[in-house]
Formats: structure tokens, C-alpha cells, sequence
């Protein structure tokens, strides 16, 4: 019985090392994305380029100092912002485990649910990735919207952007290649932690992760017409 207590001891130990660490290489990831289209994108003189034509010169250069004195508040809230979307994205299995209660001899605490979550962070890496290879390597003659609209893998690139309502460009943008690979990690995951069938847990992150997703775009596109 001690052994058995000292097992889960050092288990419970390791998910939260390695949830940590997922973390933390996550934040090390975009943080460095971040840190490549500052200074290979030049992203600094596209904000210039782009208020310079709706602000004065003096209000612009205001703008970019004071910019550069937050810029370490932008990295710094990076492991927050992860952290919030993977416990909002667990959160949403969690519920879709109460609601089927798919394996009743196995305790699933929420440190799991967000492991499945943080790992699904490293398929959305691959966006910032491709967009980085994207505009450094293809399209080199670029704007600050361009950056801002495009997604790569995505079904709004095959649309005329500018022809859309300000309010549908989030929710095309969503449909993507990447948002499919990480249903399916979080599907994958589901499998592996609750070791049931694989469509039970395909139709779990359905019901689950697919209402909480419908939510957020829901209000997302309040927002942006309230604001527009």
C-alpha cells in the first residue's frame, strides 16, 4: 500500500513537470517566433508604415517608443495567455468527461486534460511557423495586414479578403488544416488517457472542445461588430 502511495506520489510529481515543461517550451517557441518577425520581418517599420498614413509623425514615433518600452510586457504575458487557452481548452474536455463519464474506474484530474491541451500548442506552433517561412521566403513585399490576415493552410486565403465583413475574417481563418490536426491531438489524447473507444472520444472533443470553439467565435464576432 505504501509503494502504491509513493508510485502516485512520484507520478503526480512528473505530469507536473512535464506539464510545466510544455509550457515552458511552448513559450520559448512563440516567444522566438515573435522575436524573428520583429527583427527578420521588420514588423517595427510596417507599424510605422501603417499609422504613418492616419497619424502624425510625432503621434507615430510616440507610438513605436512606447512600444518599445512594453515590448518585454508582450513576452512576458506569452506562458499566460498559453496557459489560458490550454486551461479553457481542458476545461471543455473536462466537462465532456463529466458528461459521458467514458471510464468510471480511472480518475482523471485536470492536470491531464491540460496536458492533452499543452500538447496540442505545438501543432499551433507550426502556424507561426509557416507564416515566419511564408513571408521571409515567398511573399517578401508584405504589409502589417497582410501579416495580420493571412493563415496559412487556411480556407480565407482562397478569398478575396477585402470583399468580407471584418466580422467573418476570424471565424474563415479558423478553418484550417492546423485547427484539424489539433482536433484530432486532442481526440488522440482523449483515447490514450481514458482508454475507450476512439470514436467515443471523437465524439467527445465534438460535443466538448467543438461547443466551447463555437463559443469563442460567437464572441469574437460580437466583439468585432460591436467595435467595427
Amino acid at each position: 500500500m505504501e509503494k502504491e502511495k509513493k508510485y502516485k506520489l512520484e507520478y503526480s510529481k512528473m505530469q507536473k513537470v512535464n506539464n510545466y515543461g510544455l509550457l515552458f517550451l511552448v513559450t520559448l517557441f512563440l516567444g522566438a517566433f515573435a522575436f524573428l518577425a520583429k527583427y527578420f520581418l521588420n514588423t517595427e517599420e510596417l507599424i510605422y508604415n501603417f499609422y504613418s498614413e492616419q497619424l502624425a509623425q510625432e503621434q507615430v514615433e510616440k507610438l513605436i517608443q512606447s512600444q518599445e518600452k512594453w515590448q518585454w510586457l508582450g513576452y512576458a504575458i506569452i506562458p499566460l495567455l498559453v496557459l489560458l487557452r490550454s486551461s479553457l481548452v481542458a476545461m471543455c474536455l473536462s466537462v465532456g468527461n463529466f458528461l459521458y463519464n467514458l471510464n468510471e474506474t480511472k480518475t482523471i484530474k485536470f492536470k491531464h486534460f491540460l496536458r492533452i491541451a499543452l500538447l496540442g500548442e505545438f501543432v499551433l506552433l507550426l502556424v507561426g511557423l509557416f507564416k515566419f517561412g511564408y513571408f521571409y521566403f515567398i511573399k517578401t513585399a508584405f504589409t502589417l495586414q497582410d501579416i495580420q490576415q493571412y493563415y496559412p493552410l487556411s480556407y480565407i486565403n482562397f478569398l478575396d479578403i477585402e470583399s468580407l465583413q471584418p466580422w467573418l475574417v476570424y471565424p474563415l481563418q479558423t478553418i484550417n488544416l492546423f485547427e484539424i490536426a489539433y482536433f484530432f491531438v486532442l481526440v488522440y489524447g482523449l483515447w490514450k488517457l481514458l482508454e475507450n473507444k476512439f470514436s467515443k472520444s471523437f465524439e467527445m472533443v465534438v460535443v466538448s472542445y467543438g461547443t466551447g470553439l463555437l463559443i469563442w467565435l460567437g464572441l469574437v464576432m460580437f466583439l468585432t461588430l460591436n467595435m467595427s
